[in-house]
């Protein structure tokens, strides 16, 4: 950072960057970020362009929300080597800035990495999400998934995408989805058989 006289607001910005206090280990200060002008708004943005090389997850969306074209090329060579959260992270930005058709190939490739952390931000950014890719990567989590929290949650996603269940997390069918968090695949397939013919999907897609 070259200023040499911050305005409070960029000192402010750079402390929700570090991560300093609970509110910030999530996100970066993103209101006060479009709040910068001129010289501090683009160290600003060096500075989070920079963050991508540190696989900061949080540094894509507030890149996005400023729509930061300049961050565009440098997301587009990272995303390559990136995994789990960051993955995720980029591709939900660059779908943003129009600098890819859509997120939903990189989130279904997240979900099936078989990570905890990724899974769960992966299934987030499918929420909205309404693609046959999408789809089929929750049907696979359903039954394959190691963790049996994202196999969940994965169920409850499936009910929420055929307009079945209000939110996500309904409890609507919890009773049918909470089976997919058994041990035994056999279980899991039961119960996997029953979703699919409730929302209308052959079982076939999980895989």
């Amino acid at each position: 950072m070259s200023l040499e006289h911050p305005s409070h607001d960029l000192v402010r910005f750079l402390a929700s960057v570090e991560g300093l206090g609970r509110e910030w280990q999530e996100s970066v200060d993103i209101e006060t970020l479009l709040g910068l002008e001129k010289d501090e708004r683009r160290e600003a943005e060096k500075l989070l362009i920079e963050r991508l090389e540190i696989d900061d997850w949080r540094a894509p969306p507030a890149l996005a929300a400023a729509e930061t074209r300049g961050a565009v090329m440098p997301m587009k060579r990272r995303l390559p080597e990136a995994t789990g959260r960051m993955r995720v992270a980029m591709a939900k930005a660059l779908a943003s800035l129009e600098a890819i058709p859509q997120a939903d190939e990189i989130v279904a490739e997240v979900i099936r990495e078989g990570d905890m952390d990724s899974g769960l931000a992966a299934l987030v950014a499918a929420e909205p999400m309404r693609s046959p890719v999408i789809r089929d990567a929750l049907a696979w989590a359903c039954l394959h998934h190691p963790e049996f929290e994202i196999r969940c949650n994965a169920g409850a996603m499936l009910f929420y995408m055929a307009g079945l269940s209000p939110d996500p997390l309904s409890w609507d069918y919890r009773p049918i989805w909470l089976q997919l968090g058994a041990d035994d695949e056999a279980s899991r397939r039961k119960a996997f058989e029953e979703i699919c013919a409730i929302v209308g999907m052959p079982p076939e897609v999980a895989g």
